[in-house]
């Protein structure tokens, strides 16, 4: 969770206005957004970077068949895997048919993730709880954590939850909705857990990492020299003999562990990692920075490019299909940029309404389904799914800012959440009526 985010804990943004002249092409301005109707069909061309290519479908440079890098079943981290690719199986609505809406305790600002069976989506709080949902948005469950919890919950295969809180602990809660144990941490754990194989549990509270093990066994624990806001996620390059464990702070550095807790290597890299780490299908590692740049590392810590963006880059980054980097960029001009893994190259960009500041913009990559559509939100209040060539397929005015990333479920249905504390559900397939909410948290 990025500085900026946790400084506007329960206030909001000023209303948004035009996009600045850093882009060479304009965006069509949407009307105030609360006079608008919950769902939004406006077809809009890709702003684009001169003489940058618009975000579309490219010729795939991985000799892969189409799925094989593609973690299966329902998203269970941040991201959807241990990697943080936001690459999902099966297909964005085609239009934004709202099927249901749970009024949550407080802000969302980590991503919904589902039990094994897919019948349970799980969603963190800042008003400090998680709540279980069922497939209809209807509450099955809550469990207080004590304090806000601004992370992405993470999914173990036995269904058991994990989730950190700013109380200064991590929890795990079974699939019935009681508390198995919680281990104590120095500072607050307010980012995303990661499972690896051995069922050991990597998270980051204040300025240290953790690894823990069933029952609430402490395994490892590293000190940062700056606080950690970065999602650890785990690095394998194919030819690689160990798993390691990667993650950002606001030391500038970016670091490698060993499953042990022992440092592989660490790297400066100029600025504070806000951002989560995501990783290539080729082992490459990819951070952005508070120094308006998305950086590529490799496996042994050595840089090897750096790409200026135009604005700070905080949330979890994304890893299209055909290995391009999925970058949410913050103001001036807050938008979505798409970079060659290879060089670093700019190929595109589109561009959301801001307010001419530093301190909005879209907090993360975009989820990219089978199609290679992309859908994000934004801190301009609106959902956007754009299409393989380009184009803005639709957009769904949600009344508030979107600072988490949004899930696709096997059945097309889209979930997102907002800064208001709503859990949207888009599309068809649930087991529910649509323009039908769901009733409100207590």
């Amino acid at each position: 969770m990025s500085r900026t985010t946790r400084v506007r804990a329960f206030w909001r943004i000023a209303p948004l206005v035009a996009l600045t002249t850093t882009v060479s092409a304009t965006v069509a301005l949407r009307l105030d957004h609360k006079a608008s109707p919950a769902a939004t069909v406006v077809p809009r061309s890709l702003v684009r970077s001169a003489p940058a290519a618009p975000i579309e479908s490219l010729p795939r440079v991985l000799d892969l068949p189409a799925d094989a890098s593609i973690t299966g079943g329902a998203p269970h981290t941040l991201h959807g895997d241990a990697r943080h690719t936001h690459r999902a199986h099966g297909h964005l609505p085609k239009r934004p048919e709202t099927l249901w809406t749970f009024r949550a305790d407080g802000p969302v600002e980590g991503q919904v993730v589902l039990s094994p069976d897919e019948a349970t989506l799980y969603v963190a709080t800042l008003g400090g709880t998680l709540w279980a949902l069922d497939r209809a948005g209807h509450a099955r469950f809550s469990v207080k954590l004590g304090a806000r919890a601004y992370g992405t919950p993470c999914i173990a295969p036995d269904g058991t939850i994990y989730v950190g809180s700013d109380g200064g602990a991590l929890f795990a809660v079974d699939p019935g909705g009681h508390i198995e144990w919680k281990l104590e941490t120095v500072g607050d754990a307010d980012s995303g857990p990661v499972m690896l194989d051995d069922d050991l549990v990597v998270f980051a509270a204040g300025s240290r990492v953790y690894g823990v093990r069933r029952g609430g066994v402490l395994a490892f624990r590293f000190q940062a020299k700056g606080k950690v806001f970065s999602g650890p996620a785990l690095a394998n390059a194919p030819l690689a003999r160990e798993t390691s464990i990667v993650f950002g702070a606001q030391d500038h550095r970016v670091y490698s562990l060993r499953r042990d807790g022992t440092l592989r290597w660490s790297v400066d890299v100029g600025h504070d990692v806000d951002s989560s780490p995501a990783i290539g299908d080729d082992g490459g590692i990819f951070v952005g920075t508070d120094g308006d740049e998305v950086v590529r590392l490799d496996g042994e810590g050595r840089i090897v490019w750096r790409a200026p963006v135009g604005g700070m880059v905080r949330g979890a980054l994304s890893i299209a299909r055909n290995g391009d980097v999925l970058a949410g960029v913050y103001g001036p001009t807050p938008r979505i940029v798409r970079l060659s893994a290879g060089a670093g190259t700019v190929l595109g960009a589109f561009a959301i309404r801001g307010n001419g500041t530093r301190a909005t913009g879209v907090v993360g990559g975009p989820l990219e389904d089978d199609d290679g559509a992309l859908a994000f939100g934004g801190q301009d209040g609106w959902l956007h799914v754009v299409g393989a060539d380009g184009f803005e397929r639709w957009s769904y005015d949600a009344h508030a800012d979107i600072d988490a990333p949004a899930t696709l479920l096997a059945d097309g249905s889209l979930v997102f959440e907002t800064y208001d504390g709503d859990v949207v559900a888009l599309g068809a397939g649930l087991d529910a009526a649509a323009g039908v909410d769901a009733p409100r948290a207590k």
